[in-house]
């Protein structure tokens, strides 16, 4: 994808000035510390107000580093076998997983998160709720929450829901056509807006199967095909429609790259490349902004630039 200088001012700015951690501070430390204030609270939703920039961007930072981290080092470390040249069926798990860390990253990016919460955090929210006079309260229990930070407000509204992969997956959907949209209002050439808002509503297309899976979870099912069922004739005894391995393995050796590599169609399997082809789109539109964060920030010691980018220089990515 050209042109994604166009998402610096869509980033969250506090990115740029975030820096190495004493301790862990993702989005579980985050609730558990306190460091915000509790505006609003239902049985499925807690709305919370940012008042320590610091705090919560380093949160972002945190989780968007590590899940960008587990993305790169998977699309690595993806092989071909020369024993079983058509055995692609666990380079079509990692793909998914590299894809899947990928859509936390860029969601953070953006100001969106997707997290597990356990009992003891929904608890602490209710004591807070309680402490300042809220007659309700969300359902002390453990539970998957996905949120976004508005910068207006400066709420970071968290909603309870009920499938970890589907529900990230919905997110990343939401997330990418709000910045497809946001992107053609930014300062800049407004043919170079169009390409970028284009691409991101193609991903969108391929994470939907054209619109069939409006939560954008096509990627999931496929992997659930491959890894539960064993179909796709990625596995042995291999079927007509199997693909050869390095095949596969070249082009998923593209994530890192600005042009486009959605042409070359191979003839075997067309659901198989169009999976594969998403999962390469969504890491490589992580790998694009990680690099765009790591290249804006002035200071040396930014957390993008001590964790991810390190991955990629120590592995010579």
């Amino acid at each position: 994808m050209k042109h994604c200088e166009l998402f610096r001012p869509l980033i969250l700015p506090g990115l740029l000035r975030t820096e190495v951690p004493t301790d862990r501070c993702d989005f579980k430390n985050w609730i558990s510390s306190g460091n915000y204030l509790l505006r609003g609270i239902s049985s499925n939703s807690v709305d919370i107000e940012v008042n320590n920039d610091y705090a919560f961007n380093h949160m972002i930072a945190y989780d968007s580093c590590r899940m960008a981290t587990a993305a790169f080092e998977t699309m690595h470390n993806i092989q071909s076998s020369t024993a079983l040249p058509k055995s692609i069926g666990w380079i079509a798990i990692k793909s998914y997983y590299a894809a899947f860390f990928s859509a936390h990253s860029i969601m953070r990016c953006f100001g969106y998160t997707c997290s597990q919460l356990e009992k003891g955090h929904a608890m602490q929210l209710n004591g807070y709720a309680q402490t300042i006079g809220l007659a309700q309260i969300i359902k002390a229990e453990a539970g998957f929450f996905s949120g976004v930070y508005d910068r207006g407000s400066r709420i970071h509204r968290i909603t309870k829901m009920k499938n970890t992969h589907e529900d990230t997956w919905a997110t990343l959907n939401e997330c990418l056509k709000k910045v497809s949209r946001d992107i053609l209002m930014v300062t800049g050439l407004s043919v170079h807006k169009q390409q970028v808002s284009a691409s991101l509503t193609d991903i969108v297309f391929k994470l939907t199967d054209k619109g069939r899976l409006v939560k954008g979870n096509y990627l999931s099912q496929f992997r659930n095909a491959v890894n539960y069922r064993q179909e796709h004739d990625l596995w042995h005894p291999y079927g007509k429609n199997s693909i050869q391995a390095e095949k596969v393995v070249t082009y998923l050796a593209s994530w890192k790259d600005v042009e486009d590599m959605s042409t070359a169609i191979w003839k075997e399997s067309l659901e198989a490349y169009n999976f594969f082809v998403a999962c390469r789109d969504v890491v490589n539109l992580n790998y694009l902004l990680i690099r765009l964060v790591i290249e804006s920030s002035e200071n040396s010691s930014n957390l993008y630039k001590r964790w991810p980018a390190k991955l990629l220089n120590i592995a010579a990515i």
